[in-house]
């Protein structure tokens, strides 16, 4: 055997190893330039909240805050429930049958998009696409997919048990009457309009209030007698984002 034939089958290998890097090379660019068409296009609204742990903490029970989020279209007035916490979307509220004053706006959604006259139960909960545990961490984050270029009003509703203050009692000696849902403040709605547009982003502060033995939810615009709710949350942002690129 002469000596170059070892070298032949040395070049032939590496030849081939080239073959197989450049291929190699070829397939990642081609799952990368997938996973980038994917999302091409795509637009999601995405919330996130920063609860305030320590208030939570000291609060009555020391739960976490019910809320709930959900889009409006401002030209169809069609609503859209994007997140509901557990208690709230599934009627689990430990001893008591119902709790209308805890989500009293969010309930009026459901009612709308549902077409039901009741609230959630343990037997007819809302969809488990839009029902999340109560977050007890400091940040919650959750996304909704949308049309771009579509506009939307953004809705959240949030409220925390037996947070009583002066205005709201557990017991009113001047009425007589009895918060016997351990509400205390009334439930607040932050309210923001934005753009399916990447990069926008929108920061909504307290919007209104719920009123207190109400069916339907309603609301005004005054916060004159809302201290502590107004700290649930320590920030809330509203941005519109691409969906993140996954190769598998």
């Amino acid at each position: 055997m002469s000596a170059a034939a070892p070298t032949r089958r040395i070049v032939v290998r590496l030849r081939r190893l080239g073959v197989f890097a450049a291929a190699g090379v070829l397939i990642a660019a081609g799952l990368v330039g997938w996973a980038y068409w994917r999302v091409h296009g795509r637009t999601l609204i995405e919330f996130r909240i920063y609860q305030n742990s320590e208030m939570i903490q000291f609060s009555d029970f020391g739960e976490p805050p019910q809320f709930a989020i959900w889009l409006e279209d401002p030209e169809t007035d069609r609503l859209q429930t994007v997140f509901v916490t557990r208690r709230s979307a599934t009627g689990d509220w430990e001893g008591k049958a119902e709790c209308p004053a805890a989500l009293p706006r969010w309930f009026e959604v459901y009612r709308e998009e549902t077409g039901k006259d009741g609230l959630p139960t343990p037997d007819a909960p809302a969809p488990d696409a839009v029902t999340g545990a109560t977050p007890t961490a400091g940040q919650f984050a959750c996304r909704i997919e949308v049309e771009p270029g579509s506009r939307w009003i953004c809705w959240i509703e949030v409220n925390i048990a037996a947070d009583f203050s002066e205005k709201h009692p557990q017991y009113n000696e001047q009425t007589g009457i009895e918060d016997t849902h351990m509400s205390g403040q009334p439930s607040l709605l932050y309210r923001g309009e934005v753009e399916a547009v990447v990069g926008a982003q929108i920061t909504p502060a307290p919007y209104g209030q719920t009123l207190p033995d109400t069916l339907r939810g309603e609301m005004k615009a005054s916060l004159d007698d809302i201290t502590t709710a107004r700290d649930i949350f320590t920030s809330v942002e509203i941005r519109v984002i691409r969906p993140p690129v996954k190769l598998f």
